[in-house]
């Protein structure tokens, strides 16, 4: 049966039917096809949009950076690979860097945390909110995922300027549901060097 396609159309924007009859507007952006990309040493594979680019961090090769380069809001998903005892939780993951870490950001607010499914495996996620270096004109928004496969997690960090978030949505959930770690195929690379001096995030002073 063909799949049902309509058009609308939203503040003089046309849109059309997306994965999962999702609206999504009609724009090279979101016509442009997904790059695959397969991290260095397998960690992990995952779909890049149009508009963003893996980074590598010269002296962590478990962290893998996927830069917005040319979308708003100066936004990245950061994935970082770290070990993690036999029989730990993804909750575990997502109280500790609460406790340790997220509290103590600057006039940092939880807007919700909760237990999902990522690439097939247990995970939880928390999102908020805070001020960056503690300046109210520079709101960001962030997301963790935390995911558990078995001896190994994974950690989906994404920030962005808060008023941009919305535009990064469709974006933003390609990159999760094509995340598979530990990929059992697929040609590593390319990726792009990460630019040095950059303050946001910065995984060395904010551990996972």
């Amino acid at each position: 049966m063909t799949p049902m396609v309509f058009v609308l159309t939203l503040m003089g924007q046309t849109w059309s039917a997306g994965p999962d009859g999702i609206p999504v507007p009609q724009i090279e952006l979101f016509n442009q096809p997904t790059t695959p990309f397969t991290a260095p040493g397998r960690l992990f594979s995952i779909e890049v949009p149009p508009g963003w680019a893996p980074a590598l961090k010269k002296h962590d090769p478990d962290t893998v950076e996927i830069q917005a380069i040319s979308r708003p809001g100066n936004a990245v998903l950061q994935i970082r690979r770290m070990a993690v005892p036999r029989g730990a939780h993804p909750r575990q993951l997502l109280l500790n860097a609460l406790d340790r870490r997220l509290k103590k950001l600057p006039s940092f607010k939880m807007a919700s945390k909760r237990d999902l499914t990522l690439a097939g495996y247990q995970a939880a996620s928390v999102t908020g909110s805070y001020l960056y270096q503690g300046n109210v004109q520079y709101p960001l928004v962030l997301e963790e995922v935390y995911l558990v496969t078995g001896s190994e997690a994974f950690v989906l960090h994404f920030e962005c300027f808060e008023p941009a978030a919305a535009d990064l949505a469709t974006e933003l959930n390609k990159l999760y549901t094509t995340f598979q770690p530990r990929p059992g195929s697929g040609a590593e690379g390319p990726f792009v060097p990460k630019e040095p001096g950059e303050a946001m995030p910065n995984p060395n002073t904010l551990p996972f």
